[in-house]
């Protein structure tokens, strides 16, 4: 094999020796806790102080992954004993080449909050990386209906949801589910929405999947589904006339989700990319911390998302 075409963050085996990408992701952690030393400061550029609040911390999963005041999701609707706080954050790629909302799963406290964001949002896709119960914790509560045909109802934001189909794609791992969403007024349907959701279910927690082959099948499928999406919307002239982010979370909201981020993104800019030596991953996974904290959280992830870009380069030559 020859290295034609593969830029040289990911040609050089010094590069992506263990010892390299170790002192690499070691900096990306020590420029993580420089910003955290004042997360609690509300005039900090990367402060946390919203999450932090009393009426805030009861609807995270984890008392450490919260968002940034800065490009925190705020939730429009206006709830009875509920604020404008969902643990989400605004993701982009460098030019906003893609954009995400990376969230945590959603508690007993928040699915109500969730669907109203996936609503708000005008998000039709939604990208689940963990499954709900891993090693006897509670991962995600299933958010979901059951069964096919069956719903839930949430009053206080008006909608309904509904399970439509659920069907498992074996080359992505993931089951791939249409969801219809009702948004209610009066109990009459005033407008209705489907939308679908991809479960990735082969990736443990703080690990990586077994082959970069069905994160990369995953992140075609999930790009597939949202460009289909934007043309049918746009096509439709019907409410609400765009398609919003894609949402990504697993349990907390940034180790896996800032890896499938990374991958996804990486291989957007690839096409266009100027090999100058920069390490395009290493940069990314730079960028998103600066977003969301612990965006690929441990150094297995990091080396991951290296594996899974240089594969996708490899398989397509």
């Amino acid at each position: 094999m020859t290295t034609t075409n593969i830029p040289s963050f990911l040609s050089d085996a010094h590069n992506l020796d263990h010892t390299t990408l170790s002192s690499k992701f070691h900096t990306i952690e020590i420029e993580e806790v420089e910003r955290c030393r004042r997360a609690n400061d509300a005039k900090n550029e990367f402060s946390v102080s919203v999450a932090l609040r009393d009426d805030s911390m009861k609807f995270n999963r984890y008392s450490d992954i919260l968002p940034f005041n800065y490009n925190r999701v705020k939730l429009i609707k206006r709830r009875p004993n509920k604020t404008d706080y969902i643990n989400a954050s605004y993701i982009e790629g460098p030019d906003k080449i893609t954009q995400y909302i990376a969230t945590q799963g959603p508690t007993e406290k928040t699915i109500d909050d969730f669907w109203l964001m996936v609503w708000e949002q005008n998000s039709y896709v939604i990208v689940m990386l963990t499954k709900e119960q891993e090693k006897g914790y509670t991962k995600c509560v299933k958010y979901w209906p059951e069964e096919v045909k069956q719903s839930m109802l949430f009053g206080d934001t008006c909608l309904r949801i509904e399970l439509e189909s659920e069907e498992l794609v074996p080359n992505a791992t993931c089951v791939v589910r249409t969801i219809k969403i009702e948004k209610l007024e009066n109990s009459q349907v005033i407008e209705l929405r489907k939308i679908t959701q991809l479960h990735f279910v082969g990736w443990p927690d703080h690990g990586v999947p077994d082959s970069p082959d069905t994160i990369l099948n995953l992140v075609n499928k999930t790009n597939e589904i949202q460009r289909q999406y934007i043309v049918d919307i746009v096509n439709s002239q019907v409410p609400p006339g765009k398609v919003g982010p894609i949402i990504v979370h697993c349990s907390a909201g940034c180790g896996r989700t800032g890896t499938f981020c990374t991958v996804d993104t990486a291989l957007a800019m690839l096409p266009n990319f100027k090999d100058d030596n920069t390490d395009l991953i290493s940069s990314l996974v730079g960028h998103f911390r600066t977003q969301r904290r612990t965006m690929v959280q441990t150094l297995t992830q990091f080396q991951y998302c290296y594996l899974a870009v240089l594969s996708k380069l490899v398989t397509n030559r």
